[in-house]
């Protein structure tokens, strides 16, 4: 189910053709996982679709039999991260795992779920469609649709937890949130200026208390 729901997210993106056998099916795979493994140590502008072809052992025509150009390929790319985002949110954000759960440590995961996003394997992927979204390059509907879906999916288990009074209206105080923590990543990920470091205990635990203070938790 969980690989269909990736597969589906690939072919409804313009530009990808679609892949009607299995052998087909795993050689688009290949490609994609080859284009997640130059990202994170290059940007899009600086890969090829020779590098990718070569780091996934197919041809230049394998790869156009299954995609447009390489920026339909990178849009493909960025559905996939997303679907699978969503998916392993919805696992660890089910709400029936969470019955009588202490708010505060409810909260706390809901950041370092975020935090590990931007320092983990999809962070350069995020911080290249960021970038791309910002210059007009690329339509941000995943995106958006990412950041919508998460909020819906961890509200379930939190709202219950957020001060009321002091938000009336307890989802969109939860997105301001989120909105602020992935501002917060997204520039610690490209400029890391400090003066607490990203990838420190420290940045993920005072990104936890700003959270939870603000919401009331």
């Amino acid at each position: 189910m969980k690989n269909q729901a990736k597969a589906e997210a690939v072919e409804n993106t313009q530009g990808v053709r679609p892949a009607m056998q299995a052998r087909s099916l795993k050689k688009r795979h290949d490609l994609l996982k080859a284009g997640r493994k130059l990202l994170h140590t290059r940007v899009l502008e600086d890969i090829s679709i020779k590098d990718i072809c070569t780091e996934a052992s197919c041809t230049v025509g394998s790869f156009y039999s299954r995609f447009e150009d390489k920026e339909s390929f990178f849009d493909a790319l960025i559905a996939e991260s997303c679907q699978e985002l969503l998916m392993s949110a919805a696992s660890q954000f089910d709400d029936r795992n969470w019955v009588g759960v202490n708010g505060k440590l409810i909260c706390d995961e809901v950041v370092s779920f975020l935090v590990g996003i931007f320092q983990g394997e999809y962070s350069s992927i995020l911080t290249e469609a960021f970038i791309r979204e910002s210059k007009g390059f690329i339509d941000s509907t995943p995106m958006r649709d990412v950041g919508f879906g998460f909020i819906t999916t961890v509200s379930k288990p939190l709202l219950p937890h957020i001060d009321h009074i002091a938000h009336p209206d307890p989802v969109r105080a939860l997105a301001f949130a989120i909105q602020v923590v992935y501002g917060a990543l997204h520039n610690a990920r490209l400029r890391d200026a400090g003066p607490v470091k990203f990838r420190t205990p420290e940045f993920e635990k005072r990104m936890q208390n700003i959270v939870s203070s603000y919401l009331g938790i």
